[in-house]
């Protein structure tokens, strides 16, 4: 009996518990809806104070869900973003406002990041070799191996991986040279194949349309993402600007081609980059200052649009410091004269000219103040007589003196040849690049005529070795403006009566503009008043410049056959005379007696103190000179005769 009452009460207890589950089915069936992910998303959100979240896109992806909102990928930059439309007449946000929108986009990048690593998507994307690399390299591995498995893991996702981003920065600032190049270089190559768009520069969050409507997680991620690389690209030129000053040579050096290799892929930050390349023109060691030329010179070639840009850079850095040196001046001249112009490049053509006539004139400056110095300094010889008075116990301290004394006179004579031989390479340079660009120049006439009235001024009032390069320079502007030539050749012609001509260490150079001159001179007369007054200075110089001028004049005479006239026809001196009654005047004797003079009138005559060489009536007159010139003392002259 009792066993029959248990059944029952086993049976009619299971009925009520089938009757109570069902109910359980259907709550559980009504309260679907209410669970969706995006309610979910709306609880987990965080509160930020001032920033309203009006729709379940803008919220955090839960990481319940199991899903990113940005995918994996290489290069995060050709991800499309859906357009949003801004509101022109919207009021620009606040500091505030953009902080804490700020704060809202770095919490769902975190986020974000998190959910990366949570569902391990950064070891499945990576293939069992490369896993398991990374893990042992990570854990126990070398300094090479570690940068090289962070940059491993980066290239996979930056956007999902700024931990191992962010540990490449932090060996980046490191002190110790050799960490911190390994990570200067593999975050370079980071920046250059990954991370850094070719099209566009980088924007700060700030500068993003933040009043935009319908913007969704994914454009406030990838603005975070955008604003904090944008930082970090800025983190790591200052920590290569450190490490350009470097005293290792080879670390500046592969700064050097850094800033080159950055500037020639990427735009971002070019105008810091490109000021960092152009000083190290000036740097002490000549082999990096000529390596910079070179690429800076091949980031024109890969950029010509960047022409006018890189002369600007080093006009403002270089040229216009009064602390340059001239080993960085030189450079500098040798790297703009190689800039290769064509006819689009007027603008980039009329700044380099005035680069060089500035730069010209600054030289032609310095150098005169060099020479008054130098004749300043000049002593005068101790007289033998006063030095044998002496008392003979001081004699040894006078050798010491003389020989210290005599050590620095052969320093100082050893640095002005220095000088010199950069002087004459930097006019080499600065002639070279005006030869290069004025044909492409368009110049106003009245900044061109500016000037070369200043280097006029200095042709006529500096020394005798400023005059030479004023002429010099003078002579290329003729080629390219025919209009001054009048006026350059009664320059020439005035400085053949310099007396300062046999002190000059420049005469080959002055030779040298005579015969380029005469040579290319179409005014035969002009070129027969220049004959002569070569060999009228020929009577007075040094022996050395008068068999040069008397070479130059044998070489003028071959090219001008005209002028051989001066040699092989006598002077006409069949002049007509006219019989002129002879004027009255109160103040003569004489005056009414009717005395006729005669007063001859001759056609021209050889005016040797014309200023003008076209108008001194050369070509009526004989090269009486050479006469003169057969009877010098010096046997090299007449044998030159």
């Amino acid at each position: 009996e009792k066993t029959d009452d248990a059944k029952e009460k086993e049976t009619s207890i299971k009925k009520k518990e089938k009757t109570d589950a069902k109910p359980k089915k259907e709550t559980k069936s009504e309260s679907k809806p209410e669970n969706t992910d995006n309610d979910k998303v709306i609880e987990t959100t965080p509160e930020i104070p001032g920033f309203k979240i009006k729709s379940a896109k803008d919220a955090l992806p839960a990481s319940k869900a199991g899903r990113l909102t940005v995918q994996p990928i290489r290069q995060w930059f050709s991800i499309s973003l859906r357009p949003v439309e801004v509101d022109a007449e919207a009021e620009r946000l606040s500091e505030e406002e953009v902080l804490q929108k700020l704060e809202f986009a770095e919490y769902l990048l975190n986020s974000e990041n998190d959910l990366y690593e949570k569902k391990g998507i950064a070891q499945k994307s990576l293939s069992t070799a490369d896993r398991s690399f990374v893990s042992n390299i990570l854990s126990s591995g070398t300094l090479t191996d570690r940068v090289s498995a962070l940059t491993l893991i980066v290239q996979e996702s930056p956007v999902h991986n700024l931990k191992s981003l962010g540990h490449l920065m932090n060996m980046v600032g490191k002190k110790n040279r050799r960490e911190a190049l390994l990570a200067v270089g593999s975050v370079k190559d980071l920046m250059c194949i990954n991370l850094l768009p070719a099209d566009r520069k980088l924007k700060y969050f700030a500068d993003q349309p933040l009043n935009a409507k319908d913007i969704t997680n994914m454009h406030w991620i990838l603005w975070a993402f955008e604003d904090k690389l944008k930082r970090y690209y800025f983190d790591l030129i200052q920590s290569m600007e450190s490490l350009a000053y470097d005293p290792v040579v080879h670390t500046r050096q592969s700064m050097v081609s850094y800033f080159e290799e950055l500037l020639e892929q990427k735009p971002e930050q070019e105008q810091n980059l490109l000021r960092l390349l152009v000083n190290k023109l000036g740097d002490k060691e000549r082999q990096l200052a000529a390596k910079a030329s070179y690429l800076i010179l091949k980031l024109l070639n890969v950029h010509p649009n960047m022409k006018f840009v890189v002369v600007k850079t080093i006009q403002e850095l270089l040229l216009t410091k009064s602390s340059t040196n001239e080993r960085a001046q030189y450079y500098t001249m040798i790297t703009l004269n190689q800039v290769i112009l064509s006819s689009k490049d007027v603008q980039t053509a009329n700044l380099l000219l005035e680069v060089y006539f500035v730069f010209f004139k600054k030289l032609l400056k310095l150098t005169q103040s060099m020479d008054e110095d130098k004749e300043g300094d000049e002593e005068p010889k101790p007289d033998s007589k006063s030095s044998n008075k002496r008392p003979e116990h001081k004699k040894k301290v006078y050798i010491g003196q003389k020989a210290l004394k005599k050590a620095k006179q052969e320093a100082d004579k050893k640095r002005d040849d220095e000088e010199k031989a950069t002087d004459n390479k930097m006019l080499a340079a600065i002639l070279t690049g005006l030869n290069r660009a004025l044909p492409f120049s368009k110049m106003e006439d009245e900044a061109m005529d500016k000037h070369v009235g200043a280097v006029f001024q200095i042709a006529h009032a500096g020394n005798f070795n400023t005059v030479v390069q004023s002429l010099v320079l003078l002579h290329q502007i003729m080629r390219i403006r025919p209009a001054i030539a009048d006026r350059f050749y009664r320059t020439l012609y005035d400085s053949l009566l310099d007396p300062r001509i046999d002190s000059t260490s420049k005469k080959a150079m002055y030779l040298n503009i005579l015969f380029r001159a005469l040579k290319t001179d179409d005014n035969i007369p002009r070129v027969m008043s220049f004959v002569k007054r070569i060999l009228q200075a020929c009577l007075h110089t040094q022996p050395d410049f008068a068999c040069g001028a008397l070479f130059l004049v044998s070489q003028i005479l071959s090219l001008q056959p005209r002028t051989y006239s001066m040699l092989t026809q006598p002077e006409d001196n069949d002049d007509e005379e006219n019989i002129v009654d002879a004027k009255d005047s109160s103040d003569n004797e004489d005056a009414g007696n009717g005395v006729q003079k005669q007063q001859e009138q001759p056609k021209s005559r050889y005016d040797p103190l014309k200023r003008d060489p076209k108008f001194a009536h050369a070509d009526d007159s004989c090269l009486w000179e050479a006469v003169m010139l057969v009877h010098h003392f010096h046997p090299s002259v007449t044998h030159s005769m």
